[in-house]
């Protein structure tokens, strides 16, 4: 529990920082900062990447270790003039995860409190059609409480500032249990694995023989974009990203009556460790990965050795991630993704489970370390 105590903190402190696909100066500040003490060298990059660097030997690989620093969110798009604001989403989110939220919108003056408006429950309860359907997000509006468009610039309020859901990070039911749930923990779970990892390759008192290059990468959340212009400026020969995955809920099997999500949909559980991602391909963008055969082996053999959890995630064909893009930088770099289960993705009360963020960066760091300069990531024998 003393474990889980020091990763809910840490996670709680990242997933406060609210860090909309193209908003993520702060979550970019905050990165930096505790990359320092971990890393031999630490930058941002005009675009928004945090780098941290981790010397190794030469003549041995350079690793990429991405994790998106951006989550999905909103983005004010016009003020009525009645003072309601009209948004539109950034990234993957459904209506049904908007409608009748609290969100804050984010000005220069400080966070403002507003709600997602709805239908009356006094009215939808008695009209089939109200109670079981919601409208689309272009005819929801945000209540921030202003009588006028005047009223709601005087907040501070102006159209393209971010808004994100009003949650904080919270245990769910028993803490013992080290699941938790809230806000945008795609991918701070893989920003705080990136941490825990660098943390472990630091205490471990040797270095790696391969240079391990931390990369947490803008905008994920609209199309890999921070990732393909980090790989393009680094040209690493290995790449292993990290992020979130969709896991099983609920009940049923094939496909699930909303709202379940059956192991057919998604092929993994919380608690039994990343998933060694073997095939995914994205919804939102053209392209997605084969894990490299010669990766999964390393990590496969490092996981069995250290008895480290994990679980193989054979086909993920809704979601992608950054080692999707950084898969066709300079000649081609062999990737993988570690992905850590997840349920009730990219909206507000997303869940995961703290024991596999722990199995995640032991894991990475076990791989690691287990790159030498004899290592081989061939696609067959020559």
């Amino acid at each position: 529990m003393e474990r889980f105590g020091g990763l809910f903190e840490q996670l709680r402190s990242l997933t406060a920082i609210p860090a909309t696909s193209g908003f993520e100066q702060g979550i970019a500040r905050r990165l930096l900062d505790e990359m320092r003490p971990l890393a031999d060298r630490v930058e941002v990059d005009a675009f928004g990447n945090v780098y941290g660097t981790i010397e190794g030997t030469a003549g041995t690989p350079r690793v990429m270790i991405p994790a998106h620093s951006d989550s999905v969110g909103m983005i004010v798009s016009h003020i009525e003039e009645t003072g309601y604001l009209r948004f539109d989403v950034v990234g993957s989110v459904p209506a049904n995860l908007v409608y009748a939220q609290r969100v804050l919108v984010l000005t220069k003056a400080g966070p403002r409190t507003g709600v997602v408006g709805s239908k009356p429950g006094h009215i939808a309860f008695r009209d089939q059609a109200l109670g079981t359907t919601v409208p689309p997000v272009d005819d929801m509006f945000i209540d921030v409480g202003a009588s006028s468009a005047d009223d709601a610039r005087r907040m501070g309020i102006e159209p393209g500032q971010q808004v994100t859901w009003d949650r904080e990070l919270a245990w769910l039911g028993d803490p013992t249990a080290g699941l938790v749930t809230g806000r945008s923990l795609d991918d701070k779970v893989g920003c705080l694995v990136m941490l825990e990892a660098m943390r472990l390759l630091r205490q471990a008192g040797e270095r790696c023989a391969a240079t391990v290059i931390f990369v947490a990468a803008v905008q994920e959340e609209v199309g890999l974009r921070g990732a393909t212009q980090a790989a393009n400026r680094l040209r690493p020969d290995l790449c292993i990203g990290i992020d979130a995955t969709v896991s099983q809920a609920g009940f049923g099997s094939g496909l699930g009556a909303h709202p379940s999500t059956t192991f057919s949909e998604a092929a993994n559980s919380l608690g039994a460790g990343p998933g060694l991602s073997v095939m995914d391909r994205g919804a939102s963008v053209p392209f997605g990965l084969f894990g490299h055969p010669a990766l999964i082996a390393l990590c496969r053999e490092a996981a069995e050795r250290g008895k480290i959890p994990y679980q193989i995630e054979g086909s993920m064909p809704i979601i992608t991630s950054d080692a999707a893009a950084v898969q066709f930088a300079g000649a081609g770099v062999p990737s993988l993704t570690l992905k850590i289960p997840s349920r009730y993705t990219h909206g507000p009360i997303e869940v995961c489970s703290l024991k596999d963020v722990a199995a995640t960066a032991e894991l990475l760091a076990a791989a690691l370390r287990a790159i030498g300069p004899t290592t081989r990531f061939d696609f067959i024998e020559a």
